[in-house]
């Protein structure tokens, strides 16, 4: 590897001083480093600042965050299919890998090419009105539709490879990967499934029937929802990630499908997802009185 970008969350201070921390490093190994321009500007380092198209064509980016910081880098990155390296900044961390310790033990195994890469589906979702696409996402953990805080509960007609599946009456749906099954998915009563796994997982939130449970489909398929309200609610959104979101109108069509490109997650420890299950939702886990 030459070219290592940097992605730091530049909200936390420690992420900012741990990229400055790591660019010295890397340099002084003669790998050149890339930073996002904003992050570049609160270290000081405008020499190595670069915009998000380089930073996301390096030969690996490092991300210095948590796990939100990661998903808006995997967007960056999966499009150039640039590996990606989490250092777990923050609270949960079930996609990143190492944490800052052992930050520069991991870089050198990863520049000896001592590290595997775990490919993740990422999913694009389409908006389409009128007959015809307005807008094109991308995701690592779930695209959503949900109504507005005031709207009433949707209709929501779902359809499989466009056959027609069922209509939830609903505060939304939530369609996730299975690297986002521990995220939304889960709190609204999905299941947790192995980020290895080939499927998409549907799952509605808040139905009102007793009889709307998850369903877990190939990944080789797509998902279709078609929105019905009584007249356009405001609020309604397309939600990407839980960071970016489209508004949404009556009888708009959301498509739902594997991207091109997935994301490709640098890492050591083959079972490291089960044992964040334990360390991070505390699966299984008894509690005494």
């Amino acid at each position: 590897m030459k070219v290592i970008g940097l992605v730091a969350n530049p909200q936390k201070e420690a992420a900012l001083e741990l990229a400055s921390e790591l660019a010295d490093w890397l340099a002084a190994r003669s790998i050149t480093v890339l930073i996002e321009s904003e992050a570049a500007a609160l270290i000081n380092r405008m020499d190595i600042a670069a915009s998000e198209d380089e930073v996301s064509s390096a030969d690996m980016i490092v991300v210095l965050g948590g796990d939100g910081t990661i998903l808006r880098a995997a967007r960056m990155a999966s499009p150039k299919n640039t590996p990606i390296l989490g250092v777990h900044l923050g609270q949960y961390g079930f996609i990143t890998e190492i944490h800052p310790p052992n930050v520069k033990e991991a870089l050198e195994r990863t520049l000896r090419g001592d590290y595997q890469v775990s490919e993740r589906l990422m999913l694009k979702a389409g908006l389409i009105r009128d007959g015809r696409e307005i807008a094109a996402h991308i995701a690592l953990n779930d695209a959503v539709v949900a109504k507005g805080p005031l709207a009433r509960l949707l209709r929501l007609h779902t359809y499989v490879n466009e056959k027609y599946i069922a209509t939830y009456a609903a505060d939304g749906i939530i369609v996730s990967t299975p690297t986002g099954s521990t995220a939304y998915s889960l709190s609204a009563g999905g299941p947790v499934v192995n980020p290895n796994v080939d499927v998409l997982i549907i799952t509605p939130i808040c139905p009102h029937t007793l009889n709307a449970r998850s369903l877990v489909i190939p990944g080789s398929e797509s998902v279709q929802i078609v929105i019905e309200c009584d007249r356009d609610e405001e609020g309604m959104m397309l939600t990407i990630d839980g960071q970016s979101g489209i508004a949404l109108q009556s009888s708009d069509k959301v498509d739902i499908r594997r991207a091109e490109h997935p994301a490709k997650i640098v890492f050591w420890d083959t079972w490291s997802f089960y044992d964040k299950l334990q360390s991070r939702l505390r699966w299984g886990e008894r509690f005494s009185e």
